[in-house]
C-alpha cells in the first residue's frame, strides 16, 4: 500500500509545472512569469487596478497594470478554480508590456538577453519573423497541453520599425 501511495505522489509531484517551464519575463531583478504567478506576486512590485473576486473558471482582460505610476501594459487573469476567489489568488495569463514607459538595463525571456533588433532576438530564438505592417517574431512552446507563446513587435510609429518596442507573453 506504501508503494502505491509514494507511486501516486511522485506522479502527481512529476505533473505540475513548474516557474521555469514557462516563459519567464525580467527586466533587471524583476521577473514575471504568465501562466504560473498570480496577481498577488504581481503586486510586490506593480499596481494592478483589479479588485474583489473572480468567479470560478473565468478570465479578465485587459487589467491595467502601473509601475511606478506609469502605465506598464495589461496582463489578463484567469481563475483555474471552480468556485469564486480573490483577484489576489488569480493566474496571470497574458502579459502585455510597453518596454518604453520603463527605464531598465536589461531585458530577458528565460537566460537570454533581449537585444534592440525584433530580428535578432527572433534568430535567437529561432521564431517566426513577420513583416507586416511592422515587424515582429512570434515563438512559442508547449507546456504541459498548453501553449506558451512570446511576440515581440517593432516599434511601428518609430524610425526604426525594427528596434523593440513592446512584447506580449500568453498561455492558452
Amino acid at each position: 500500500m506504501k508503494k502505491i501511495l509514494i507511486v501516486i505522489s511522485l506522479l502527481l509531484l512529476c505533473s505540475c509545472s513548474k516557474r521555469e517551464d514557462y516563459y519567464v519575463f525580467s527586466f533587471d531583478d524583476i521577473s514575471i512569469t504568465p501562466g504560473y504567478d498570480t496577481v498577488e506576486f504581481m503586486r510586490l512590485v506593480f499596481d494592478v487596478k483589479a479588485d474583489g473576486t473572480i468567479k470560478g473558471k473565468q478570465h479578465m482582460e485587459d487589467v491595467k497594470v502601473f509601475f511606478w505610476d506609469k502605465y506598464f501594459g495589461s496582463i489578463d487573469i484567469g481563475n483555474t478554480r471552480r468556485k469564486e476567489a480573490d483577484v489576489d489568488e488569480a493566474i496571470v495569463t497574458r502579459l502585455e508590456l510597453y518596454l518604453d514607459n520603463i527605464n531598465y538595463s536589461v531585458l530577458k525571456i528565460g537566460d537570454v538577453v533581449l537585444k534592440e533588433s525584433v530580428k535578432e532576438n527572433c534568430e535567437m530564438f529561432g521564431g517566426e519573423y513577420i513583416e507586416r505592417n511592422g515587424y515582429a517574431c512570434a515563438f512559442g512552446r508547449k507546456v504541459k497541453d498548453r501553449e506558451n507563446v512570446v511576440i515581440l513587435y517593432g516599434d511601428i510609429l518609430g524610425a526604426d520599425q525594427d528596434a523593440l518596442s513592446h512584447l506580449e507573453i500568453y498561455v492558452k
